[in-house]
């Protein structure tokens, strides 16, 4: 069964659509698609094969609009009239909002030429936030002098201001630390203005703060404080703190941003993620080197290949991303959607790469501290497969620690 469900996709991959183009047409190809996963944020999206991609020709008119998922479906290829384009791919079919609460827009554009009769290859395309990210935070002896509501607007369009709401029960103050969204005009520095309005010990207290140089891919982090200098005088300032992060897009686009700060709050070390064999639940003895494991032939022996992993923090985000320079394994794998997986959010397609390769998954995974998992069933289905397929798994912590987990099987 599992050998037939990896065959049939093997055979669906090889398939090759042809077309009658005339000889004044050329293609163009994407090669592959990757993801960065440099720091994570609180906004969470789901790019998949969703993201909208526009041909531009050379007059600025869009010559084919069409999804992510359409163009992969086809080989990662489009066929065109011989003319110079650019490409420009993007995760929102509405564009990019002035400003928003927890709706990041990630896009990107390339320039490319068309000459009939052969194949353009565009590369690895990167999509990255085309917005500037705003969080709004303050400090504990700020919230302690807190006596009413308040709140703090941050505008960088006069016309579209987001308000981040500071809540008083009478007791305590509580804020609101949603993720706002702000377009940059077009990619140019512009400004920001961030005003507080609220009651502090008692009196109404108004502050403002403008703050130049903003860009797409900055994530602007506001702190209101409470500052003491030398004399003992108290006063109230609004501190910034400069950094970007990503969002770990599902399998096909993916998100780099550039850091341009330092998070002070970033989790230090890997949390004592780990991951061995577990010879103690029947793993082979001769498995020893986890980026070397040679699977054995099926008449040879049955192989015993099992894993414990540890996550001393708790699982908040598990991924495993297969590589193979074995193409027909390859195909099969990107025709499931399984490049790169999301093991505790998996989609349909997914599922035949489960019988393959038998990953543990399902949001059951979520919190766990320790997952023992069983590959000896991938022997009989990738024996058919020769070469080297490296299964890297990434494990985010509740507390946002992570560490990468190669597994490098060889099929000889």
């Amino acid at each position: 069964m599992i050998w037939a469900a990896i065959s049939s996709l093997v055979c669906l991959s090889c398939q090759k659509i042809t077309r009658n183009v005339a000889t004044s047409e050329g293609t163009l190809e994407f090669s592959s698609l990757s993801v960065d996963e440099a720091v994570e944020t609180k906004a969470a999206m789901n790019a998949g094969g969703n993201f909208v991609i526009d041909i531009i020709g050379p007059e600025g008119k869009t010559v084919l609009s069409t999804t992510w998922s359409q163009v992969n479906s086809k080989g990662g290829k489009i066929s065109l009239p011989e003319a110079s384009y650019t490409l420009r791919a993007c995760s929102s079919m509405e564009g990019v909002p002035a400003a928003a609460f927890e709706q990041p827009v990630y896009g990107v554009e390339k320039a490319f030429s068309i000459t009939a009769g052969q194949t353009t290859d565009i590369g690895s395309l990167v999509c990255t936030l085309l917005q500037c990210k705003v969080t709004v935070s303050y400090s504990d002896d700020f919230l302690e002098l807190v006596t009413g509501p308040g709140e703090a607007t941050v505008k960088v369009s006069e016309n579209a201001p987001l308000v981040y709401s500071l809540n008083y029960n009478g007791a305590s103050a509580n804020y609101d630390s949603s993720a706002g969204y702000f377009a940059v005009n077009n990619g140019e520095s512009t400004t920001l203005e961030v005003t507080f309005k609220g009651s502090v010990e008692g009196k109404t207290q108004k502050m403002t703060k403008v703050i130049t140089g903003i860009q797409p891919r900055q994530w602007r982090q506001i702190k209101f404080i409470r500052k003491v200098n030398d004399e003992g005088n108290a006063s109230f300032d609004i501190s910034i703190n400069d950094m970007v992060g990503d969002e770990i897009l599902n399998n096909d686009m993916g998100t780099a941003e550039t850091i341009i700060g330092e998070d002070p709050d970033a989790p230090k070390g890997d949390g004592g993620i780990n991951m061995v064999f577990d010879y103690a639940a029947g793993c082979d003895a001769e498995y020893t080197d986890m980026n070397h494991i040679v699977v054995p032939k099926v008449e040879v022996r049955e192989m015993k290949l099992k894993f414990l992993l540890t996550v001393p923090g708790g699982i908040k985000k598990f991924n495993v991303q297969i590589e193979s320079d074995n193409e027909a394994f390859a195909s099969a794998v990107e025709l499931a959607e399984a490049t790169n997986l999301d093991l505790i959010n998996p989609t349909e397609a997914n599922g035949v790469i489960f019988q393959v390769v038998p990953f543990p998954h399902g949001s059951d995974l979520l919190g766990k501290t320790e997952v023992a998992f069983d590959m000896s069933n991938a022997q009989s289905a990738m024996i058919g497969f020769p070469g080297t397929h490296t299964f890297t798994m990434t494990v985010i912590d509740a507390n946002g620690c992570r560490k990468s987990l190669p597994i490098t099987m060889i099929v000889e």
